[in-house]
């Protein structure tokens, strides 16, 4: 069996958009025709509320609240009982173990960030510990900044948190999430865009969104996941 692809959404700050991304990406990757685990491991529980109700949360996607301190066991125990496609990890907003291990574990780690000094100072911070981490396997870290809540107008404070992600070069995704109302109502209907009513002006510009934004994580992470499909053919072969 071929392990999950694990993504994090990860911030040291709340607010910035980490359980709206999770749920989003969730029903991208459904729609696609993945299975999904979202992994909620907020305190406030945020993700897992909006995705309680079973009878209408989309079928390719569950749900779990462990322990962030047992996220190792959780995620070996997760890919026997359920073998998802996909892992999305939504962590606390606090530096924490569990955000040490869902990063190490990770293919990929988002950080949600909206363009204003406070949020573009702690994905920086977030960014450091992120590379901290990998530094002591030695290995090369796959991290981006995703922009949320962009204003259809740019403003001066957008400009200037724009030219501080560059000066700190933080490296960003370039397909940002948009202030909508279909980001909002997913907590409301439990509905990611992709299983929202598409007729709506605001639902099928946040689908275009998220299809761009799949794409380019998939692009991201596509080279790693040849890389561990190769190694594990490798070892089955000598096994």
């Amino acid at each position: 069996m071929t392990n999950p692809i694990i993504i994090t959404c990860a911030s040291s700050k709340g607010g910035v958009g980490k359980s709206t991304t999770a749920a989003c990406l969730a029903g991208a990757f459904a729609k696609s025709g993945e299975t999904v685990h979202l992994i909620d491991l907020d305190s406030n529980r945020t993700l897992s509320r909006w995705m309680s109700d079973a009878t209408t949360r989309p079928r390719a996607i569950t749900v779990s609240t462990p322990d962030p301190e047992q996220l190792s066991d959780h995620l070996k125990k997760l890919n026997i009982d359920n073998g998802p496609d996909v892992v999305i990890i939504d962590i606390a907003g606090t530096y924490e173990r569990g955000l040490t291990v869902a990063i190490a574990r990770s293919h990929l780690t988002l950080i949600p960030s909206t363009l204003s000094e406070a949020d573009v100072f702690e994905a920086s911070k977030v960014a450091h510990l992120i590379q901290k981490i990998y530094a002591k396997f030695a290995a090369k870290p796959l991290y981006r900044l995703l922009l949320t809540r962009v204003q259809p107008l740019t403003s001066h404070a957008q400009r200037y948190a724009m030219g501080e992600i560059k000066r700190l070069q933080i490296p960003m995704l370039t397909s940002p999430l948009g202030q909508r109302a279909a980001y909002e109502e997913i907590g409301l209907s439990g509905l990611p865009p992709h299983y929202a009513d598409p007729k709506r002006g605001t639902v099928a510009s946040a689908i275009a969104e998220l299809d761009a934004l799949l794409t380019e994580i998939n692009a991201l992470i596509l080279p790693s996941r040849r890389l561990e499909t190769s190694a594990t053919a490798a070892k089955s072969k000598t096994a």
